[in-house]
C-alpha cells in the first residue's frame, strides 16, 4: 500500500508538469515561430512480484510485475510547420521547411574518438531494413544505439531478434516491438554480432534507438543568432522568429534583439560579422528569395555585411542553418540552444548549410493547436483527480492497517 501511494504521488507530479507545459504552449499560441512541446515521461523500473516458498528452501515462483511510479523526463518540441502568414513588411522573413515526409533514424555515421568514445551520430532519412548481419540500418548505416542520456553507446548494434514473428521492428519510442510470445523485434549486439543484451534485461532497458519522422527528428532550419553571456563572452543560438528590426546603427536583429548573423559561402554563419541595413537603399524589398541583397534604382544594395570594427566585408547573406532537434533546448519563446552550449566552436559543428526557403515580407505563425491543447489539460486534470483518488484511499487503508489491523488488545 506503500508503494500504492509514492505511485500515485508520482503520477500527480508528471500531471502538473504536463498542465505547466500545456499552459505554456497555450500561452504561446499566437507567438510567431512558436513550436509547441509535448511531455515525455519515463515509467520508473518494474518491481518484480514473486511467490515464495519457503518450506522448499526459498524457491520462488514469478507472478509479474508492478509500475513503480512515472517521472516527467522533459518537454519535447515538435517541429511541424506553422502557417505562412504574409504581413508585407520589409523585415519579416519565414522559414518554409523543406523537409521531406518519411522516417527518419540516428545512425553511426563514424568511429569514436579514444577508445570507448561515443561514435559520432547524425540522422538520416529512408527505410529501416535488416542489413548485414542482421543489423537495423537506413541507407546502409548502422542505426545507433542511444543510452539513456542521448549518447550513443560504443560497439553496440541493435539487431533483429530470429525469434521475433512480427512485421514492426522499431516502436514509436525506439524501443523493441514484442511479438504475442514475449519476443522483442531486436537485441542488442557487439561489433561480432554476439548478443549481449536484450530488453528484457532491466540493464538494457534505458538503451533505445532514436526513431522518429519528419516532425520530431529529421532537421530543420533556423536562423542564427548571437547572444551575449553572463561573462560578456558572445555564443551563437539559433530562432525560428523572423520578425525582424534594426537598431539605431542599422544591425538587423531577431524579436529578442540579439543580432542575426550572416551565413557565408560554406553555408555556416559568419560568427563575427554582422547584416547592417543601408540606410541610403530607396528600394521596397530588403532580401531577395535565397537571402542576398536587394539593389534600388540607385544601385544602392539593402544591406552590407560589417565585420566588429564596422568595415564592410563580403561573401555574407541572410540565411538559415539546419539542426538535428534532438540536440536543441528551448531558451524562451522561440530561441534554442545547441547542445546545452552556447560556445561557438562547439555549435558550429553541429551545424550544416540550411534547406529552408525564405519567405520574405511574412511571419511563421505558432504550430500550436488551441483546440487540441484544451482537451489535453482537461485529460490531465482528470488524471490528476484519478491519482488524487486513488492516493486518498490507499492512505485510508494504510490508516486502517495501523490502527485496526495493528490494534493490541490486552
Amino acid at each position: 500500500m506503500v508503494r500504492g501511494i509514492t505511485t500515485s504521488a508520482s503520477g500527480m507530479l508528471v500531471d502538473e508538469r504536463i498542465q505547466e507545459l500545456l499552459a505554456n504552449n497555450l500561452a504561446n499560441s499566437q507567438t510567431t515561430g512558436f513550436k509547441a512541446s509535448f511531455a515525455e515521461q519515463m515509467a520508473y523500473p518494474t518491481q518484480q512480484i514473486e511467490l515464495s516458498d519457503y518450506n522448499t528452501g526459498g524457491v520462488s515462483r514469478q507472478l509479474g510485475t508492478m509500475g513503480t511510479g512515472v517521472l516527467f523526463q522533459e518537454g519535447v518540441p515538435l517541429f511541424s510547420q506553422g502557417l505562412i502568414q504574409s504581413t508585407g513588411r520589409s523585415l519579416d522573413v519565414a522559414i518554409q521547411d523543406n523537409v521531406p515526409p518519411g522516417t527518419y533514424a540516428a545512425v553511426q555515421a563514424g568511429p569514436g574518438g579514444a577508445a570507448g568514445a561515443a561514435p559520432a551520430v547524425r540522422v538520416a532519412g529512408g527505410t529501416i531494413a535488416v542489413g548485414a548481419g542482421g543489423r537495423l540500418e537506413i541507407g546502409g548505416q548502422p542505426l545507433a544505439v542511444l543510452n539513456a542520456s542521448g549518447a550513443a553507446l560504443p560497439n553496440v548494434y541493435a539487431v533483429r531478434n530470429p525469434a521475433y514473428t512480427g512485421t514492426e521492428l522499431v516502436g514509436a519510442d525506439g524501443k523493441p516491438v514484442v511479438d504475442a510470445a514475449g519476443n522483442p523485434s531486436y537485441v542488442f549486439a557487439n561489433a561480432q554480432g554476439t548478443v549481449i543484451g536484450s530488453s528484457s534485461n532491466p540493464a538494457w532497458q534505458s538503451a533505445a534507438l532514436l526513431v522518429g519522422n519528419a516532425d520530431d527528428v529529421g532537421p530543420h532550419s533556423f536562423f542564427p543568432v548571437a547572444v551575449r553571456q553572463q561573462d560578456g563572452t558572445e555564443g551563437i543560438a539559433l530562432t525560428r522568429d523572423g520578425h525582424f528590426s534594426q537598431d539605431a546603427n542599422g544591425i538587423l536583429r531577431d524579436a529578442a534583439g540579439n543580432p542575426v548573423l550572416p551565413i557565408g559561402l560554406n553555408g555556416q554563419p559568419l560568427t563575427g560579422d554582422r547584416i547592417r541595413i543601408n540606410p541610403a537603399y530607396q528600394g521596397q524589398t530588403l532580401f531577395n528569395a535565397n537571402g542576398s541583397a536587394a539593389i534600388d534604382g540607385n544601385g544602392q544594395p539593402s544591406f552590407f555585411i560589417v565585420n566588429a570594427a564596422g568595415a564592410v566585408v563580403g561573401g555574407g547573406r541572410l540565411g538559415t542553418v539546419n539542426v538535428e532537434p534532438r540536440l536543441l533546448q528551448p531558451l524562451g519563446q522561440t530561441e534554442y540552444q545547441v547542445g546545452g552550449s552556447f560556445n561557438a566552436p562547439t555549435v558550429l559543428a553541429s551545424l550544416q548549410p540550411g534547406t529552408g526557403s525564405l519567405v520574405i515580407g511574412s511571419l511563421e505563425e505558432s504550430n500550436v493547436d488551441v483546440t487540441s491543447v484544451m482537451v489535453q489539460m482537461m485529460a490531465a486534470v482528470q488524471n490528476y483527480t484519478a491519482n488524487q483518488h486513488a492516493l486518498s484511499m490507499q492512505d485510508a487503508e494504510v490508516e486502517k492497517a495501523v490502527t485496526d489491523v495493528g490494534k493490541v488488545n490486552i
